[in-house]
């Protein structure tokens, strides 16, 4: 296991609710950079995680291999609404699984990462595909859908308070948008400054929200969690948009009124503030909890 460490969010808390016991088998849904999973590992856990994103499987193969190798790591690259589909062709289901972990949050290489379109800092294609084997990208998104389309996505997966008129903007543009500077300018030109946000973050957020589907995703993947989880096995997730958020709770409510298990964070938990000075991305992250009976 390599020293390449990056700063996990609500790490100490994750693995306190996961109750991680030696020898124990847990789902890390969003693999990322492994850190959740390298915690994990460390107290003696075994691992199977998922990751859409090409570029962190191979970065995780290369930075994991001796545990891949041992057998304490499994590292598949699909997205999370394949968990229950995956771990049942790896006979790995119910008792099996003692814990599942969801951090919904987008690590830090793809936010900056120009060449893939998700940072407005640069100036790369306006792709914003996490996986490559998707279709649509972001500026086909933008080709495809008309003013009032794109008013709904901005706003609702953004929180865009000036949604119509960048969108507006962007319909009557003579020739199509295909960059990130293209785009962070047309933003910038109508949305005045906020302050260390960048007046373009929101629309970013939304058409990255939308491209990858993200938000059908989970709703997808929580029920599939919860079919696979061994009784008394617990469901951490971390979310970083309302909308996210949003989602988990209803899930997590309607299971605890179906008597399927109990939810163990009325309100959800959040960074210290500690954690918020070290870690800045941990500040608009929500943790929530459910047992499955």
């Amino acid at each position: 296991m390599t020293n390449d460490r990056h700063t996990p969010v609500l790490l100490h808390e994750v693995i306190e609710a996961l109750c991680v016991s030696k020898g124990d088998v847990y789902v890390d849904a969003t693999f990322g950079q492994g850190g959740h999973s390298r915690s994990i590992m460390e107290r003696g856990g075994k691992v199977l995680a998922f990751d859409w994103d090409a570029e962190a499987v191979a970065r995780g193969e290369s930075r994991f291999a001796e545990e891949i190798k041992a057998g304490t790591l499994k590292l598949f690259h699909a997205n999370f609404d394949q968990l229950a589909e995956i771990l049942k062709d790896q006979k790995l289901i119910g008792n099996a699984i003692h814990g599942i972990l969801f951090d919904f949050g987008t690590s830090r290489q793809q936010l900056t990462s120009s060449e893939r379109g998700f940072s407005f800092g640069g100036d790369g294609p306006l792709d914003m595909r996490m996986d490559q084997r998707l279709g649509v990208t972001a500026a086909d998104l933008l080709a495809i859908s008309d003013e009032r389309q794109l008013t709904k996505i901005l706003f609702h997966f953004g929180g865009e308070t000036q949604a119509k008129k960048i969108s507006k903007m962007i319909k009557q543009q003579k020739t199509p948008i295909t960059t990130t500077a293209q785009l962070a300018h047309l933003v910038s030109s109508v949305v005045s400054s906020r302050g260390k946000l960048h007046p373009a973050t929101k629309t970013f957020q939304a058409l990255r929200i939308a491209v990858n589907s993200e938000l059908d995703a989970i709703e997808s993947a929580l029920p599939q969690a919860l079919e696979v989880l061994g009784a008394g096995g617990k469901i951490v997730t971390i979310s970083f948009h309302e909308g996210e958020d949003r989602l988990v709770k209803h899930a997590f409510r309607e299971w605890e009124q179906s008597e399927q298990g109990t939810v163990e964070t009325k309100k959800p938990i959040t960074a210290t503030e500690e954690e918020c000075q070290q870690n800045p991305p941990s500040r608009s992250a929500k943790m929530r909890i459910f047992t499955k009976k």
